[in-house]
């Protein structure tokens, strides 16, 4: 078998990409520090030579984004510098792939296209990954968010205050929402303000039902009115909202359909009526 100076390559590009690969995990698997952690080790010791690779590859304003994102899908332990790191894992992975593929198929430009496609799709895996992750948390705040709502106002109205009848209400909810609520009602006990805690809490959720009842609580506290009939209210339309979503996506069904409908139903269908007629017309005539 003749060996192309493009086979002749691959060997060695899969090693380096497979070292490059496990040293990029193992900076990513590295424990979280805090900024203060950070300050404190940059004072009483050398500059680490990684973390300064790490923030030149993450800009300011893209690590916040990241940030962000990460912090909707409450992922409060993986830095953005460590998300990235996990994007190039992927894609040298991909990468290894596709070589290997590529290898298979003795190179040429087929084998440049299955290397490429392949370390593209990988690089985008954590980021799918992180998409999927905000989705499912954001329907599980909505989905937890009107029965939270209901206990408050109710708790509200029997006469609790409410830092009580938050952590009452937040006793009785699950899920991502209730781990919110007891980050948000720790903050409080910490000495910061109820409103500025409230407001974070919007800040890292980024939900616009969350948003609103925040908003609905701080203003109602500034202007002094009915918390727990502004609560009902508010719990009546986060439901209603719930409801429209819900018949939207029902609409939206058959609209859906016609795909597995034309890939599936629809051979299938005329297998069924077509093929009897077909099998009489090849028959053989003797």
């Amino acid at each position: 078998m003749t060996h192309t100076p493009f086979t002749q390559f691959v060997p060695y590009a899969i090693v380096a990409m497979g070292v490059g690969a496990v040293f990029l995990l193992t900076t990513a698997a590295m424990p979280h520090r805090t900024a203060l952690t950070r300050r404190i080790e940059k004072l009483d010791a050398p500059s680490d030579r990684r973390e300064l690779i790490i923030q030149q590859i993450v800009n300011s304003k893209a690590s916040s984004t990241l940030a962000q994102r990460l912090a909707e899908a409450g992922w409060y332990g993986v830095t953005p510098a460590a998300m990235k790191i996990r994007g190039f894992v992927a894609m040298g992975v991909g990468a290894v792939l596709g070589l290997i593929l590529a290898m298979l198929v003795h190179g040429g430009i087929l084998g440049l296209i299955l290397g490429g496609f392949f370390t593209l799709v990988a690089w985008r895996f954590p980021a799918i990954g992180l998409s999927r992750a905000i989705k499912l948390r954001k329907e599980e705040l909505g989905r937890e968010l009107p029965d939270f709502l209901d206990l408050l106002s109710t708790t509200v109205q029997a006469g609790l205050a409410l830092n009580a009848a938050m952590l009452q209400a937040a006793d009785a909810t699950f899920g991502a929402l209730r781990e919110e609520l007891y980050a948000t009602l720790t903050e409080v006990k910490l000495g910061r303000s109820r409103s500025e805690a409230l407001t974070a809490l919007a800040d890292r959720v980024n939900e616009p039902a969350v948003r609103t009842m925040v908003t609905a609580i701080v203003q109602a506290e500034k202007l002094g009115s009915n918390l727990g009939g502004a609560l009902q209210e508010l719990a009546k339309d986060t439901r209603d909202r719930r409801w429209i979503l819900a018949e939207e996506r029902a609409a939206k069904l058959p609209v859906t359909m016609i795909i597995p409908m034309a890939l599936f139903m629809l051979p299938s269908l005329y297998l069924m009526i077509f093929g009897p007629v077909a099998a009489l017309l090849l028959r053989p005539h003797t």
